[in-house]
Formats: C-alpha cells, sequence, structure tokens
C-alpha cells in the first residue's frame, strides 16, 4: 500500500488515478479482511463513486484538494450521512446517519475517498470488538479504535481515523505496529461524532508514517463553535513541521523526561527492556522523575471524569436496552450511577491541576517519553483489549501524544513508544518523533 504522501503524488502526475487507488484498496479489503473483520461496513459503490467523480475533476483542470484520492477509514462512531453508524452495539444495528460528522466534511472538502466504517468496540469502550490482531490473528488489536488500527496494519487504506478517551488510538497503534498521533484536546472538532465524556473524547489518526499522520491531522484540525472544548485559535501546522523535517532543517537534538509512574512496576519485561534500551541511546538526552506519589491520584481523576460523563451520555441505554448491553459496560453505569457532582468536580479540580503541573514541566523538556502499552498485544481468548494505563493520564490532561512502532516482543508482535508533547504545540512533538525515529534508526541497535 502507498502512503497517502505517494498516492496524492502519482495522482497528481497522472501515474495513477484515483478509482485505481480505490480500486486497489477495496481488493486488499476483500482479500484479507475475512480473516481480520477490521471494516464494520465498506462502502464500495460509494467510493468507487467517488473516486470517479474526484478523476473528472482532475481532468476538468480543477484545483486538487490536500487528500485528492487517498483512501480514508473511519471508525463506526463517527456518522457519514447515508451510511450505518452503530458504535459497536447491536442496539443501534440499522441506524443510518443523517448528517455527517465534521470531520467527514472536512476530509471530503479536500478530496478524501472514504471507504467505509471500521469496527469500535461497543460505545467505544472496553468489551472486545470482533477485529483480529493483522500480525497474528489470535491476538487483539487493542481497542477501541480496534478496526481503525488493523486497517492500517493490514495494508487495506493508508489513513484511518479514530477516537481516544482513555487509550483508543495509542494502544492499538501499539499492538498493531502503526503510527498513531492524538493531538492535542480540541484542536480536532468532535461534532457528529459519539460522545461518551466531554472533557475526555478525542479524536486521532493511524498511518505507517509520521507524515501522513500530520498531512490528515492538518486537514481535520479546525474550529466549531458547537463544540465546547474546540478553542477559536490559530491551528498547529503539522505539515510545515515536516517539511522543515525533510529540507533538512531538524531541530538540535531534544531533550526527554522520563516520568517514574506507579503503573511502570507492571510493565512486561520485553518492554522495560526496550525502553532502557532507548534511554541507554539517548544518554544524557534523557531525565528521569520519580512521580509515583501522584499516579493513584491522576488515575482515579480520569476514572471519575469519565463513568460520571458516560452514564449522562448513555444512562437510557441502561433503562430501555438492558439485555442488550455486555457486562462490561453494565458494570461501569451501574457503578457510575454513584458518583456524586461534588466527586466529579473534585476530580475536574485534579484535573486542572494536573494540566497546569504538566505545562510546567514542559517547559524544560521537548517531550515526554513513555511507554504505549504494558506490552504486547494480550490474546484475544483472555478478552480484554489489553490495559490503557500508560495512556490515561495524557488523555486526562488532554497532551498530544504519538505512537512510535519501534520495538518488539519475543513473540514477534509490535511494542510501541510513546512521546508526549507540550499543549497545543503538536508540531513540536511531530519534529522531536520524528528525530527520535531517525535517531534510533541511525543507531540500528533497537
Amino acid at each position: 500500500m502507498f502512503s497517502a504522501v505517494e498516492i496524492i503524488s502519482k495522482i497528481t502526475s497522472g501515474e495513477i488515478t484515483a478509482s485505481e487507488i480505490t480500486r486497489a484498496c477495496l481488493e486488499a479489503i476483500k482479500a484479507t479482511d475475512d480473516e481480520i473483520l477490521a471494516w464494520q461496513y465498506v462502502d464500495q459503490e460509494g467510493a468507487l463513486a467517488r473516486a470517479e467523480k474526484l478523476d473528472a475533476h482532475q481532468s476538468a483542470g480543477r484545483s486538487l484538494g490536500k487528500l485528492h484520492g487517498v483512501p480514508i477509514a473511519i471508525k463506526d462512531i463517527i456518522d457519514m450521512a447515508g451510511l450505518p453508524t452503530t458504535c459497536g452495539s447491536p442496539i443501534l444495528a440499522g441506524r443510518i446517519a443523517e448528517n455527517s460528522a465534521r470531520i467527514v466534511d472536512l476530509l471530503l472538502a479536500e478530496g478524501a475517498v472514504l471507504i467505509g466504517k471500521t469496527v469500535s468496540t461497543e460505545f467505544a469502550f472496553m468489551n472486545p470488538s470482533k477485529t483480529k490482531n493483522p500480525h497474528h490473528l489470535e491476538y487483539s488489536p487493542g481497542g477501541s479504535s480496534a478496526g481503525s488500527a488493523a486497517a492500517i496494519a493490514a495494508g487495506h487504506v493508508p489513513i484511518a481515523i479514530g477516537s481516544q478517551t482513555n487509550g483508543s488510538v495509542i494502544r492499538p497503534a501499539s499492538f498493531c505496529g502503526v503510527f498513531g498521533l492524538k493531538p492535542s484536546s480540541g484542536i480536532i472538532p468532535r461534532i457528529g461524532i459519539l460522545e461518551t465524556s466531554d472533557l475526555l473524547d478525542q479524536i486521532g489518526a493511524f498511518a505507517n508514517n509520521i507524515e501522513d499522520l500530520a498531512l490528515v491531522c492538518d486537514v481535520l484540525a479546525d474550529y466549531d463553535s458547537r463544540d465546547p472544548q474546540s478553542f477559536a485559535m490559530p491551528r498547529p501546522n503539522l505539515s510545515k513541521a515536516v517539511a522543515k523535517i525533510n529540507d533538512g532543517n531538524q531541530q538540535t537534538d531534544p531533550n526527554f523526561v522520563y516520568l517514574s509512574f506507579s503503573y511502570c512496576d507492571e510493565l512486561d519485561s520485553d518492554t522495560v527492556y526496550g525502553l532502557e534500551q532507548v534511554q541507554t541511546l539517548l544518554g544524557d538526552r534523557v531525565e528521569v522523575i520519580d512521580t509515583r506519589q501522584s499516579t493513584d491520584r491522576l488515575l482515579a481523576a480520569h476514572k471519575t471524569i469519565h463513568e460520571f460523563q458516560i452514564y449522562q451520555n448513555l444512562y437510557h441505554y441502561f433503562d430501555s436496552n438492558k439485555k442488550s448491553l455486555s457486562d462490561p459496560i453494565l458494570q461501569v453505569l451501574d457503578r457510575a450511577s454513584t458518583i456524586t457532582q461534588a466527586e466529579f468536580k473534585e476530580a475536574v479540580t485534579v484535573r486542572e491541576e494536573a494540566i497546569a503541573f504538566f505545562e510546567d514541566l514542559l517547559l524544560d523538556f521537548d517531550a515526554i517519553l513513555t511507554p504505549s502499552a504494558l506490552g504486547e498485544a494480550p490474546l484475544l481468548s483472555h478478552g480484554t483489549t489489553g490495559n490503557a494505563v500508560c495512556c490515561t493520564i495524557w488523555s486526562l490532561c488532554g497532551l498530544p501524544a504519538i505512537n512510535l512502532p519501534i520495538l518488539s516482543g519475543n513473540t514477534g508482535l509490535p511494542i510501541g513508544v510513546q512521546l508526549v508533547g507540550k499543549y497545543a504545540r503538536d508540531a513540536e512533538l511531530i519534529e522531536t518523533a520524528n528525530w527520535l525515529v531517525d535517531f534510533l534508526q541511525n543507531e540500528n541497535d533497537v
């Protein structure tokens, strides 16, 4: 599968057409998705019709968008007018979206070809989906953006859109061995997307390289006054950061901080070894700080906010469709019903204090170096999408985070390294991530 950047170049030069690349993606899906099950709905007819219109648009000599002809997958919690949006739940089977999400309109406006909807776990929460890990079909792809990560790893499309409230972009990117980016909270609007938590829901993307992530996230970055977290300020220009790198204007050696939270004791030995190797190679470019004493407080704050708000948004299903919900979500809705307004407000205060803490900390560092997940993907037979704890604090604070697929475990499955950057300075995170990937490749020891 070509990258998005390669597709745009080849279409622009006339080497291929949007229709040809769309057919290639549909053939790739047909060839392997019976086993992987990454797709909830493939809009073959609509995608081909869209590609033909784009080819005609180009033939007429009209302007081409930033994503002209690029096939993209959309997580099935995001509305696309005229297509199903089931949010991974039988409760919504047969539901057809009347309007498209804001980000769908943004993608279409720049010439993307939307292939269809990728599998989400039930209401983007914990219960495992049907999707399998393309690297080994007996293992989980993670969640909740299971299908989006798997579709990239399987070579079905060059870009897929997902979401993260806890660890739903970074963790599946780690398990599936692809790049995943969750931009800063408020940069990408969420109108027309399943809401589980106003304070925590964030949109992200998957690809096989950093340049494609920068390209699509720039397209998605926009202000929307209907989204209470969207801010009316200029967005970071990620593609400009990539162009700067490609022009040879690489940043000077960045410095990193590794925060030792309590959950680091739970890391698999392969993850510990890989991170130690990275830190050894970085040498005095990385500083280790013990943050164990704050771990439980931050994790508890995220849990309270998430559960309080997911109950607000999904309680009506609890009342009217209880028999159709899985045990994990029934348990959380039942537990969340007891959270008081005072407890929620206290958790929000902790969140605000954490945001201020990390803003001060990152004045002295370019990025936080941290694991993307505790280890390799779990077996599907374990009935879990994996522990999201390595992502929780960064989702709580809305900081930009990127998974770099640069490690592997004893079974040969991928293990990701996560970089977390300064809020709303995502372009700098892109530069730092690119530097680290190049540095480790040059060292050729990890």
